[in-house]
């Protein structure tokens, strides 16, 4: 096996116009040891944290202002029989945005209806909506539309 010139990789990933992998290089080789990944896993792993898709996903994630990340494989449907999954399945397409419906989720504290927000928001950046987070208590606060008359 040959060893390799950390100036020559350096100078590779200019050549191919990878400077966000070059930028980050130490970091991500870092990150694949501790990892312990394989040579593919780590390729793909770079290859997905520097795609732009990715970056504007997560800049999109960030100016939402989320109050928390979570996502729908993550919800308990088990602890919410009442809830229709495949209702939720339906909501997670987004076909609503396109038909400028709106979605409000109702119910006690504690029975997920943050969870779901923030999940559906977050498929709806994947589908390249803009999205904003916003609270019922926020929402209160928000100017509303006026008319002027003539």
């Amino acid at each position: 096996m040959t060893t390799v010139d950390h100036d020559l990789l350096i100078a590779t990933l200019d050549r191919l116009k990878l400077t966000a992998i070059r930028d980050q290089l130490d970091s991500l080789l870092d990150e694949a040891a501790r990892s312990k990944m394989t040579l593919h896993e780590a390729l793909a792993f770079w290859c997905r944290e520097r795609s732009p898709v990715e970056r504007r996903i997560s800049m999109s994630s960030k100016l939402t202002q989320f109050p928390f990340v979570r996502e729908l494989d993550g919800f308990d449907f088990e602890a919410q029989p009442s809830l229709d999954r495949g209702q939720i399945r339906e909501l997670a397409t987004c076909r609503w945005i396109a038909h400028g419906d709106t979605v409000l989720f109702l119910g006690p504290p504690g029975t997920g209806k943050t969870h779901l927000a923030v999940s559906l928001g977050r498929e709806e950046i994947r589908q390249n909506y803009n999205v904003q987070f916003v609270t019922a208590a926020m929402s209160q606060c928000w100017p509303r539309p006026t008319t002027t008359a003539r």
